[in-house]
């Protein structure tokens, strides 16, 4: 065999063959004869990291995600955080599809340690500068592997959106107006478009409102310049752009020209522009307004210097306050290390410096800034204003309560009632409360005793008062009993009414059908469906009654209907 595939060889030699039959010929002989060489020598890694290998590369999957995740926090983190973290940014070894299981268990991991969160995502963003400033063509899955993870991390709120689209426009102006433009960013080069399209496809569908909207419309419009830039894209790169467009951004114009573009940046730099100016009026007021405040509030607590007390009041709550934070010019939240500072150095220094010692130019401005939030005299007077006005109208709606007449007819305990008087628990003798009294009682007077419920300390009482019948008391509780009783008796007679002629109605239907339905009871129409049938010739109860108010109890062998009592 061996002299055999050496006669193979010295042939290959001495003819003059076609590069393509040459391959083929060596790749028949190495194949069959290998060449001497040492054996590949496995990597030594200790069982803990093989397990943690083990555990990221080949069990991770949607399913056990959960338990691959408990597994990772029951590691020594102190020793395993730096091989887990090298892990993790291996995505580009695993399927590109489990990318986002990596950002899951990131996620999971930095509600217990959130500096490992925090290391991924710097290293993230270190790995994908370092791809744009070495532009190999071998390390472009890895690349898209990246923009991805990064992608994915903003789906799970690691990053915000102020940082992809950093990194979107750091894609465009990486590398431009210099001298190694022609390496970093060939004008034939169309990878970084595909690095952008993969970003936006990852995390893009989420700018659709608000300020993140209108960022990703500039962006777009910047990021169609740089495509007219590289001339003619190929084909399945353009389809990529038409089907991201497609789903971010359907209305928005795709534009042909350098001519178009321009102009279209133009107008947007214009609006920014004017919006900028706008935006700095409005800050340069506000610090005017705010200076003018501070001015009056060190008037103010120069005039009460005598009353020591109150001014310490008023440093406190003013410390309080910027405490709390501010917000400066530009609408940002400043840290809070110049006033935990000035604290300290009213802390250190006696209450007498404090009233006495002139402010110093840095503490002049430290309270210009921690005033910006906390004082402004239109907004205080227009909130005294609203607040007295709802004190006024709690205090109206309250005199109107009061003034509410009390309930007449009330229930007394029944441990006050007498035993020979009714148990009903009335204010009056009898249900209206104006019973007359007996002549021997009443003497000739047309007077009505009722009865009043006080209280003495923590103790209830009845006590007995005569009231004129004439009286508009009586006169008022009569009617409205009288009314009361004549309601009750209308309602009464309409039930009745409406009761006898339901009554001559299911009798009258009753008398024109047959009655023949077994027990054991095939499916019945019910009566409310405008039918009405008798069941062995008898009814429950009387044998009459609303239809709507019939309905069917099952028990036993049968079934049966029966008005509801």
């Amino acid at each position: 065999m061996g002299n055999m595939l050496d006669i193979l060889m010295r042939l290959k030699n001495v003819k003059n063959l076609d590069p393509r039959h040459s391959t083929l010929v060596e790749n028949a002989y190495y194949l069959c004869k290998p060449p001497d060489r040492p054996a590949r020598v496995a990597k030594a890694r200790p069982p803990l990291y093989q397990y943690t290998r083990k555990l990221i590369f080949s069990d991770l999957d949607k399913s056990s995600i959960e338990h691959v995740l408990r597994q990772l926090r029951k590691l020594p983190w102190t020793e395993c955080e730096p091989y887990l973290l090298k892990c993790f940014l291996k995505v580009h070894r695993g399927k590109y599809g489990q990318i986002h299981l990596i950002a899951s268990l990131t996620a999971g991991l930095s509600r217990y340690h959130d500096e490992f969160a925090v290391a991924v995502v710097d290293e993230v963003l270190e790995k994908i500068r370092l791809g744009l400033e070495l532009n190999d063509y071998g390390m472009q899955q890895r690349r898209l592997a990246y923009m991805r993870l990064l992608g994915e991390l903003y789906n799970y709120e690691l990053v915000d959106s102020s940082l992809i689209f950093e990194t979107l426009y750091l894609m465009l102006a990486f590398g431009h107006d210099s001298e190694e433009q022609d390496v970093l960013d060939p004008s034939e080069d169309c990878f970084r478009v595909r690095l952008v399209i993969t970003l936006l496809e990852t995390c893009g569908h989420y700018f659709g409102r608000g300020s993140s909207k209108r960022k990703l419309d500039n962006f777009l419009i910047h990021f169609q310049r740089y495509i007219l830039g590289k001339g003619l894209l190929p084909l399945d790169i353009e389809f990529d752009l038409q089907d991201l467009f497609a789903d971010l951004r359907p209305s928005m114009k795709r534009y042909t020209s350098f001519e178009d573009i321009n102009k279209a940046l133009a107008e947007l730099e214009e609006h920014e522009h004017k919006a900028s100016e706008k935006h700095l009026d409005a800050d340069k007021s506000t610090i005017r307004s705010d200076q003018y405040t501070l001015s009056n509030g060190r008037g103010f607590s120069n005039g009460i210097e005598g009353n020591g007390s109150m001014h310490e009041d008023a440093i406190g709550e003013c410390e309080t306050d910027s405490g709390s934070g501010t917000i400066g010019p530009e609408g940002h939240d400043f840290e809070d290390e110049l006033d935990d500072e000035n604290h300290d150095d009213v802390a250190e220094s006696g209450d007498e410096e404090d009233l006495t010692a002139p402010p110093s130019e840095e503490e002049d401005e430290v309270h210009v800034r921690s005033k910006v939030s906390t004082v402004n005299p239109e907004e205080a007077a227009e909130f005294d204003r609203e607040l007295k006005a709802l004190m006024q109208e709690s205090l109206e709606s309250r005199k109107l309560e009061l003034r509410a007449r009390p309930t007449i007819n009330m229930t007394i305990p029944v441990n006050l009632l007498e035993s020979s008087k009714d148990h009903h628990g009335r204010a009056s003798e009898g249900e209206s409360g104006d019973d007359p009294l007996d002549d021997d009682d009443v003497r000739g007077s047309k007077e009505v005793r009722v009865k009043v419920l006080v209280k003495r300390g923590h103790k209830q009482q009845t006590k007995e008062m005569y009231i004129p019948q004439d009286s508009s008391l009586v006169r008022s509780t009569k009617q409205k009993e009288a009314a009361e009783l004549e309601e009750k008796q209308d309602i009464k007679r309409l039930v009745l009414e409406y009761n006898d002629r339901e009554e001559e109605d299911v009798n009258g239907v009753g008398r024109g059908q047959s009655t023949g339905w077994a027990q054991s009871g095939f499916s019945r129409t019910p009566a409310g469906r405008g039918s009405s049938s008798s069941w062995d010739g008898s009814l429950a109860g009387k044998g009459s009654g609303s239809r709507n108010r019939f309905y069917y109890q099952y028990s036993g062998a049968g079934s049966y209907y029966s008005r509801k009592k």
